[in-house]
């Protein structure tokens, strides 16, 4: 276990914000990122939101260096930079919003996850925030075309009311039994702390790296949750960028052609859909190929 003093220099404060009513939002990159759907929401925040840099934290206790190595710049033989594993705070005021916010993308911690809740929760008091949504992304047996779906874990019976009456169709109060990650820990540790925890965990086809259609939904229910207004446009637009490519690249790949018509039977519930690695496919794995192969013929 780490020292709390040590946890306490682990933060370095730029300065501390006033907030009204403040709320905190969280992503994660890791295992409870898939397709993208933590960190894509949190970067589609940072930028409608452009909130400011008030703290930061070290991962560096947290981390395993030999799974996520810092990165450095060198020129002619000569280290120039070097980039540590650290984590922003950042905040966005807004009079006309219910709450204030604040803004945080992480790396799921490999050690010491006790320590680690206990650095957020610390942060969440001393800013006065009584309220943390966690966002995620989970593979699922759907496909692009079906309507985004999220589940939704919170501390309390109450919390758990009121985030899925937001839309009862798309959120989904979870049940489930088996191994969890950074969120369900830090939910715990927020319950015991007094505070109110949510998670929100965007539903992804296992076929795609990045679901765009399942971001804007995600966005919209944070944007009712908290009072911002946040343009959807950008994310609309990709989503039908997306599925433009996704039905260019079925017509023309068999292989894939077959996979999104084992997950929609498996969704109709008419057949199982493989779910062995080597027989999924990455959709920009693809479309890179392709552009490749034409630009050798053309």
């Amino acid at each position: 276990m780490i020292d709390k003093d040590v946890l306490k220099l682990l933060v370095k404060w730029r300065y501390v914000p006033e907030l009204s009513h403040p709320v905190m939002l969280a992503g994660f990159f890791g295992w409870s990122n898939a397709g993208s759907v933590s960190s894509d929401t949190i970067e589609y925040l940072y930028a409608s939101l452009r909130p400011r840099r008030f703290a930061t934290m070290s991962d560096e206790v947290f981390a395993n260096y030999t799974l996520d190595r810092p990165n450095a710049r060198i020129e002619d033989g000569v280290i120039k930079e070097m980039d540590v594993l650290n984590t922003d705070f950042s905040c966005k005021s807004n009079p006309n919003a219910m709450n204030d916010v604040i803004l945080f993308l992480g790396r799921e911690p490999n050690y010491s996850w006790q320590a680690y809740c206990e650095l957020l929760i610390g942060v969440m008091q001393r800013l006065k925030i009584k309220r943390l949504y966690t966002l995620g992304g989970v593979q699922d047996t759907i496909s692009h075309t079906s309507e985004p779906i999220m589940s939704l874990v919170a501390t309390t019976p109450a919390l758990v009311e009121e985030i899925s009456a937001i839309d009862r169709e798309a959120v989904i109060p979870a049940t489930y039994s088996g191994p969890v990650s950074i969120h369900s820990y830090l939910l715990r540790a927020c319950a015991d702390a007094g505070l109110q925890a949510a998670g929100l965990w965007g539903h992804a086809p296992a076929y795609l790296q990045k679901n765009p259609r399942v971001v804007a939904k995600m966005v919209g229910v944070l944007a009712g949750l908290t009072g911002f207004d946040i343009s959807l446009g950008a994310l609309n637009q990709k989503a039908l960028e997306v599925d433009r490519k996704i039905n260019d690249a079925v017509a023309r790949d068999p292989n894939l052609r077959k996979l999104v018509e084992a997950v929609e039977r498996e969704e109709e519930g008419d057949a199982p859909c493989a779910a062995d690695d080597d027989k999924v496919i990455r959709l920009e794995d693809f479309l890179r190929r392709d552009a490749h192969k034409n630009h050798d013929t053309d």
